[in-house]
């Protein structure tokens, strides 16, 4: 069991430095310009990298096992959902104050949404095959093999 919480230390101290220590560093150096544009997605940042950083983890403590592969498939739906609730179901919406006027900005990101969801939904696809795949091979090998008469 050692080997499996060393590498899943190892590998959630390098995803957090990579999707948490990194952008947090360009967002703070991008937020003095325009700071109402980054503060709101703040906290749904530290939910991301908290769900993918709970998922390496698990799934690197329980490889080897079915549980590795419903990590894996709870990892998918999670993230279909919050790319979901993230990005407002693909049309985002942002108003600024300027000199005494306002602006508002709309975009449409239904296309870039719908990239992202057929992304998790193949490492669905592939979770579930994985998960079946898995379940086969420890059928055949609970079986007797047939002896030649």
């Amino acid at each position: 069991m050692l080997p499996r919480i060393v590498k899943a230390t190892i590998k959630a101290l390098l995803y957090f430095i990579l999707l948490y220590v990194l952008p947090m560093f360009f967002i703070s150096q991008l937020s003095e310009f325009a700071p109402e544009l980054f503060a709101r997605y703040v906290q749904i940042f530290n939910l991301f990298v908290a769900v993918v950083l709970f998922s390496v983890v698990a799934s690197e403590l329980t490889s080897g096992t079915i549980f590795q592969h419903a990590f894996n498939i709870g990892k998918a739906i999670i993230l279909m959902l919050f790319f979901v609730l993230a990005l407002n179901g693909g049309i985002m919406g942002l108003d600024f104050e300027m000199e005494g006027f306002s602006v508002h900005i709309l975009a449409d990101l239904r296309v870039y949404l719908a990239m992202l969801l057929a992304i998790d939904l193949l490492g669905l696809a592939k979770s579930v095959l994985q998960a079946v795949n898995f379940l086969s091979e420890r059928t055949e090998k609970q079986l007797p093999t047939p002896k030649p008469s």
